[in-house]
């Protein structure tokens, strides 16, 4: 009789084979690159506002740079950032050695300049004369030259009456983006713990190579990520919650959930926790001193752990 029922029992379960579903790991080991041995940890990120002047982006751009300058001097941690998604725009311009706000528009060609940018250069030129038999191409690319050259303080050389070239509006452009050498190397060394803020999940489809914050609250996106229904392509996605804290992983992303509910942690032995603080300005007074600050880019350079094994005999 227990034959049988041993029997019955196997049959049952390879037809049942394909409805067995294997559990997801809900944690795993890892190590870090840079030695973090295990415990509690808090990632404070700073979101800072950028204005909306232009003179003012610029003075911005100015104190940013000594701020970083100052810290890496002292050798200082290097801090989270939660940048406004212009102003992350705006940092990876000048890393392409573009401009900064308006400053693109008269940076591109003039031939590939569209209506909005047209606007922009007339409102900013308005009293500039230009060659009136050359065509509207022509027009917007002495507007573009006189502009980029009141930029390096030489605007008494332009020449209403002479047909400027992309070529020499390069030189210009070159002779301008070469002053920003330094803000350009501090900003390609230091955006690895740069974060953009977006408004809401539709953001996130254009954004799948940067580290997000959401600023969206919804509760269906939370749900579907802690279920793994969805897949998120970030490499770290900072989301506001009211159901968990802590920190989870998602496909290719490290999820942090910013809230007071639930604590969720995914690596063994690692309680990663993220603050986040509104600040105007980099006055020093503004951040938290923290022995054990962790820099998000820290998180991203880790791989699996393998225990050691015996050499066999």
């Amino acid at each position: 009789m227990k034959k049988i029922f041993y029997f019955l029992f196997c049959i049952f379960l390879f037809v049942g084979c394909d409805h067995i579903v294997l559990r997801k790991d809900k944690s795993e080991r890892v190590t870090f690159d840079k030695n973090i041995s295990q415990g509690t940890y808090t990632l404070y990120m700073y979101e800072i506002n950028y204005p909306k002047n232009q003179k003012d982006k610029i003075v911005f751009m100015s104190r940013f740079e000594n701020f970083l300058k100052n810290r890496d001097e002292k050798g200082e941690q290097n801090i989270n950032f939660i940048l406004p998604k212009e102003l992350y725009e705006d940092v990876e311009s000048i890393i392409n050695e573009d401009g900064i706000g308006i400053e693109r528009t008269f940076f591109k060609s003039a031939s590939f300049i569209d209506e909005n940018d047209k606007k922009i250069i007339d409102k900013e030129t308005r009293n500039i004369k230009y060659p009136l038999n050359g065509g509207e191409i022509q027009k917007y690319l002495n507007k573009q030259y006189y502009y980029i050259l009141s930029l390096v303080g030489r605007e008494k050389e332009y020449k209403k009456d002479f047909f400027y070239t992309e070529f020499d509006k390069r030189i210009i452009i070159n002779e301008y983006v070469k002053e920003r050498e330094s803000l350009k190397n501090i900003l390609m060394e230091k955006k690895k713990d740069f974060l953009m803020s977006v408004e809401n999940i539709n953001d996130l489809e254009n954004n799948e190579e940067d580290m997000v914050y959401l600023k969206e609250d919804n509760k269906n996106f939370e749900k579907n990520i802690i279920n793994h229904k969805v897949e998120t392509k970030q490499p770290v996605l900072v989301m506001k919650s009211d159901d968990y804290k802590g920190y989870t992983v998602n496909g290719k992303s490290i999820i942090f959930f910013v809230g007071n509910g639930e604590e969720i942690n995914y690596f063994r032995g690692y309680n990663f926790n993220v603050k986040i603080k509104e600040i105007d300005d980099f006055n020093y007074s503004n951040f938290v001193k923290d022995k054990k600050q962790i820099e998000v880019s820290t998180l991203l350079d880790r791989k699996k752990y393998v225990p050691r094994r015996p050499l066999e005999k």
